[in-house]
């Protein structure tokens, strides 16, 4: 049995779902079960609680012989990740697959980053055995867009350098390989698309998709931190997404990895096809299927 907390996200409910479908039997810890059956395949058995409350996590561990360790943005993060791997090892859970963010480390300008890295260390420290999967940033963020794209063509962000974006899908491939796969013990694994592309890159690929124009406007980052705060958004939350903004502009994640074709034996999926996945969310046509790239 494999425990995946987050299991209503957009990684941790792409990793349930890919469990299951190769028939791993996979238990989804969730804040509302409710909520989950509306979101998870049928017949995924659910676990209610959340990371800060111990007797639930321990009941959700019952049993679970691996676990995969998603927790949420929260400056309680590191105390959830340290107490999900101490109810870990007393429950005997024999292997933890961490999601972590590229760039974790002690002194990384994002406190996200810092947080997971001291998660990392808790990991690494606790005897257990592990992998850590280290993801760039995500296609699905562009999402965030949606609205701005359907109601005026344009994406407004203060971004002028390359990521490697990634697919939740092949971050969520990654993990099941790991998770269902052997020799990836003690491995750390940054997992990134195939291509690196910049905001008008992506914009006008979305375009492509919707079947309408779609600019890229540069704008200066005081702003955009204001109306994160204004739209209500914790202050040291937007505080850390300018800093992540900083990051992709000064080029720390634009170098692809081949940890998708190594570890999950595909070809990662390319930002064309989530623009088509998405195009309907983009104002654009719904498209009944997708062929993989």
């Amino acid at each position: 049995m494999i425990l995946v907390t987050g299991a209503t996200g957009k990684v941790g409910g792409e990793v349930v779902r890919q469990l299951h479908a190769k028939g791993v039997p996979v238990r989804a810890f969730v804040r509302s079960a409710e909520k989950a059956r509306s979101l998870l395949p049928a017949g995924v058995k659910l676990a209610e609680g959340d990371l800060s409350d111990a007797g639930s996590l321990e009941r959700a561990l019952a049993g679970a012989e691996k676990l995969f360790l998603l927790s949420a943005p929260d400056p309680r993060q590191t105390e959830w990740d340290v107490a999900a791997i101490e109810a870990a090892k007393r429950a005997g859970v024999r292997y933890v697959v961490k999601l972590s963010a590229i760039g974790a480390s002690e002194d990384a300008p994002v406190m996200l980053a810092r947080w997971h890295w001291a998660a990392e260390e808790a990991l690494k420290a606790s005897g257990l055995p592990y992998t850590i999967l280290q993801p760039t940033f995500f296609m699905h963020n562009l999402l965030m867009f949606a609205d701005s794209v359907r109601a005026s063509g344009a994406i407004h962000a203060p971004v002028r350098g390359r990521a490697a974006y990634v697919h939740v899908g092949d971050i969520a491939a990654v993990a099941v390989a790991a998770l269902t796969g052997a020799g990836h013990e003690g491995k750390t694994y940054v997992v990134t698309g195939s291509e690196a592309l910049s905001y008008p890159e992506m914009a006008e690929k979305i375009g492509a998709a919707a079947g309408k124009p779609v600019t890229y406007v540069e704008v200066p980052k005081e702003p955009v931190r204001d109306g994160m705060v204004a739209a209500g958004m914790p202050a040291w939350f937007a505080d850390d997404m300018i800093a992540l903004y900083d990051v992709l502009n000064a080029g720390h994640a634009e170098t692809p990895t081949d940890v998708v074709a190594t570890v999950a034996g595909k070809e990662p999926i390319r930002f064309d096809h989530f623009a088509r996945e998405y195009a309907a969310a983009f104002g654009g046509a719904p498209a009944e299927a997708v062929a993989a790239d």
